[in-house]
């Protein structure tokens, strides 16, 4: 039997509505009636109560019907249960209440039995009508739930105890790829991967055993290249006495939270293998986050480290006060508005616990600006103590070298130039004498110029090394044309037909140059006694030195020296080393210096045979402007 129903009485002799509620009272046990006495007065009633679940009206009243008042009651509520309970009734009069929409039609009459007729009525009318209401609530819900489910972006479905999907949205089908009209109805097993199926069951199987009605797991999902990571929101659908009767869960792609994650653990192991010291200062100068490099330079274990203010740093003497001016004059520079830089370089000093005092080159950054306010600043430490001093250990081996080579220059060149003076005032005494005597002297004169040629490419070597300066466009046919011009090329032709400009040092390039030429002269004619031919006035100028560009895929990638002379008596490998020489008075430096001065500029030498059996030399790696 239906529980708690309200009923609302109306009829125009009171004796009736008493009877009425007295009977109903009686025989329906949970019944509550309220009566009226005009059709106007129901209304009002209607108005008043929270809720009436059925009217039971007489036709026959005053100012107002009962098909009346059933009319303005349907206005109402359409469904509201509407018993004509008259005592004039007719066909023509039933006729017109059920085509108004009464619920029941009952006619009086005598006797008691009439009201259990009536009660059964009314219990029967209300059972409907909050069945039919119960459901249009119940559609309403899903209505609103189906609405929820579709609107939400992340996939999600329902399954029952046997793991049959029964309701999915739209973002689901889409990542199981199939028709909503096939997943629903489809098992589980059939739509997501056999992780994914694995995770869930082993989380269904915790939540029946413990406690809680919801959980969280991680996923794999997708298909091919389209997989991702989802964090999978699992909760039980129970019924009213808490049985479980399925399984409902939503799932959020977490694959980009996932990378940053990775990305984030990657750059920890990054900073914590740096072989520099890193650490983070927050906007209060506190130490947030460092790696093992920074700790290990105070005696402080991490823990302690950790939080404590820089300052404190220096109030326990690692380091001087000046650190912390130096630093805020470099945080003010890079908040500036006016200034562009995005780093701020600068050498502080260092005191070790073990109590040396070392130099660190320190690079400061600022964090992320948060809500446009200074949140902190990263710093990078590197120790240049050793750097330090081997620059000055080094700066001295240069002193040491440049006075050498002035001393070289002074004590060695200055004899060397008195002899060759002397020489030359003997050439003319014994210019009458016998040819024997001029041979003499031809020989001495020889070795003085070796000598002379011996000192100046040591010094050469000695101030220069392997030293570039700022390299600038160079014209490279007139730089040829100049160097050629500069080296004693008798019996020797050049050419040179290339249109270039490099970037290089012009007159370490012109030293290069003038080498390889003098090498192509002196071993492209070896062999034949230049200055006697020279004095007999028939040198053989059949040497032919050839400067060309070398080409690597299209574009121009160095230059070359060629002869067609003799070509190679050894090794070309071997021609560059201190040193080597294929002549009795060759100093060996030549080459040498060509392949340093290449290294200098980062380009390579190279030597192999030319086309006309000669030797040619390549310098690769250049960089042409034109």
């Amino acid at each position: 039997m239906t529980s708690g129903i309200s009923v609302l009485c109306v009829d125009d002799d009171p004796d009736v509505r008493a009877l009425t509620t007295t009977a109903l009272e009686r025989t329906g046990e949970e019944f509550t009636v309220v009566t009226a006495g005009c059709g106007h007065d129901a209304l009002s009633r209607l108005t008043e109560r929270d809720r009436i679940d059925c009217v039971v009206s007489d036709y026959d009243m005053p100012g107002m019907d009962g098909l009346e008042l059933l009319d303005a009651v349907r206005d109402r509520d359409p469904e509201l249960p509407f018993i004509l309970f008259t005592g004039k009734g007719s066909e023509e009069i039933a006729s017109d209440a059920i085509s108004a929409g009464v619920t029941d039609y009952l006619q009086k009459g005598s006797g008691i039995d009439q009201y259990t007729v009536l009660v059964n009525r009314i219990e029967n009318a209300v059972d409907r009508y909050r069945t039919s209401r119960a459901q249009r609530r119940s559609e309403r819900e899903l209505e609103r739930y189906r609405t929820l489910v579709e609107s939400n972006t992340d996939p999600m479905y329902v399954l029952d105890s046997d793991g049959i999907c029964t309701v999915a949205n739209e973002a689901f089908c889409r990542l199981v790829e199939t028709d909503r009209e096939a997943v629903v109805g489809t098992h589980i097993s059939d739509l997501i991967s056999r992780d994914g199926l694995e995770r869930g069951a082993k989380t269904v199987r915790q939540l029946r055993q413990g406690n809680s009605t919801s959980t969280r797991y991680e996923v794999s999902l997708g298909r091919n290249d389209n997989r991702w990571v989802g964090e999978a929101n699992l909760a039980m659908v129970t019924d009213e006495d808490g049985n479980m009767t399925g399984s409902t869960a939503v799932i959020r792609d977490i694959t980009d939270r996932k990378r940053r994650e990775r990305e984030l653990i990657q750059y920890e192991e990054i900073i914590q293998l740096a072989p520099i010291s890193l650490f983070i200062l927050g906007a209060d100068a506190t130490i947030e986050r460092f790696n093992d490099e920074f700790a290990d330079a105070f005696a402080e274990d991490a823990a302690e480290l950790r939080g404590m203010r820089f300052p404190e740093l220096v109030d326990r003497g690692y380091y001087d006060g000046h650190v912390i001016d130096k630093f805020n004059d470099q945080v003010r520079e890079l908040l500036s508005s006016s200034s562009d830089l995005e780093r701020a370089e600068y050498h502080v000093r260092f005191q070790a616990p073990e109590g040396e005092e070392r130099i660190h080159d320190v690079h400061t950054k600022l964090l992320p600006l948060e809500d446009g306010s200074f949140a902190g600043t990263i710093h990078a430490i590197r120790d240049i103590t050793k750097r330090r001093r081997y620059q000055r250990e080094l700066e001295h081996q240069n002193d040491r070298l440049e006075e050498f080579a002035g001393v070289v220059s002074h004590d060695l060149r200055n004899p060397l130039n008195v002899a060759q003076g002397n020489l030359e005032l003997h050439a003319n005494e014994c210019q009458v004498e016998t040819d024997t005597k001029m041979g003499s002297v031809e020989q001495i004169r020889h070795s003085l110029d070796r000598m002379d040629d011996l000192i100046e490419e040591l010094l050469s070597l000695a101030r220069h090394g392997q030293r570039v300066g700022e390299l600038e466009p160079v014209d490279l046919p007139r730089l040829v044309q100049e160097s050629w011009n500069a080296v004693d090329t008798t019996g020797a032709t050049l050419a040179c037909s290339i249109d270039a400009t490099i970037s290089a040092d012009e007159g370490r390039v012109r030293a290069l140059l003038e080498n390889l030429f003098r090498n192509a002269v002196e071993h492209g004619n070896a062999g034949s006694d230049l200055e006697s031919e020279r004095d007999e006035g028939h040198v053989d100028t059949d040497v032919t030195v050839t400067v060309g560009l070398l080409e690597n895929d299209g574009s121009t990638s160095g230059f070359y020296v060629a002869d067609d002379g003799s070509g190679f008596e050894t090794d070309p490998e071997k021609l560059f080393e201190f040193g080597h020489t294929t002549t009795s008075d060759g100093t060996g430096l030549g080459l040498a210096i060509v392949d340093g001065i290449a290294a200098a500029h980062g380009w390579t030498a190279s030597a192999r045979e030319s086309r006309g059996g000669g030797a040619r030399f390549e310098i690769s790696g250049v960089r042409v402007l034109e």
